[in-house]
């Protein structure tokens, strides 16, 4: 019962947390001048093809304002993890009408890779996966996302934004928040490359982790 009574007032503290956080950064970003490149493509992809979103784990904050503001058709699975930190963020992503949550433990990663998969193959929605989470190291691409791309050929496309003044967080992803009144540069890259028949696992991930920088 007393493991109940924990549980219901985390899921109480974790609804909190994520309703404070959404609309600060609503109002944080009505301040700020958001410029987008290569939406119109990436929408035109993920129509034809079978996609993931991928970025740094660092970028979260802005991804689900950014997709519900200009790709408001489609709808998203991100691919979260199942603890305490994932529950905060499994309730901001539900909040929204276009999302969606995949729930894996950082434990069993092979069912996750296997769930990942059967998501991407399905087509029902777009993955977004952040390839250095969900604890590091940061900006260093994990095998999931690499092997998934491998198996079901779906296109990558690496999502970025960058802002003149920011804050970064003492996290161990260095999580970054847009200063009010600034400008914020958004950008969605098509991963190129990751096709090859003779492509190895340490090759795309070499791949991604380049077009992730360079998004």
């Amino acid at each position: 019962m007393l493991d109940q009574g924990k549980k219901w007032l985390f899921k109480v503290k974790a609804r909190g947390i994520a309703f404070l956080s959404k609309n600060v950064m609503r109002v944080l970003l009505w301040t700020c001048r958001v410029r987008v490149e290569g939406v119109e493509h990436f929408c035109q992809l993920v129509t034809q093809e079978k996609c993931m979103l991928a970025l740094w784990h660092n970028r979260l904050a802005l991804v689900p304002f950014i997709l519900d503001r200009y790709t408001p058709k489609f709808i998203y699975a991100a691919l979260v993890s199942a603890s305490r930190d994932g529950e905060i963020l499994s309730t901001i992503v539900l909040s929204y009408k276009n999302g969606r949550t995949i729930r894996v433990s950082h434990q069993a990663r092979y069912q996750a890779l296997r769930t990942l998969v059967r998501h991407v193959e399905e087509r029902k929605e777009i993955v977004v996966i952040t390839p250095d989470g969900p604890r590091g190291p940061r900006y260093e691409v994990k095998p999931g996302i690499a092997l998934a791309a491998l198996e079901t050929q779906a296109h990558v496309v690496a999502f970025n934004w960058q802002a003149k003044h920011y804050w970064q967080l003492n996290t161990w992803d260095g999580l970054r928040l847009p200063k009010p009144f600034t400008t914020i540069q958004v950008s969605f890259v098509p991963v190129e490359g990751l096709h090859e028949s003779s492509l190895s696992l340490t090759q795309a991930k070499s791949i991604l982790k380049n077009a992730l920088n360079g998004a």
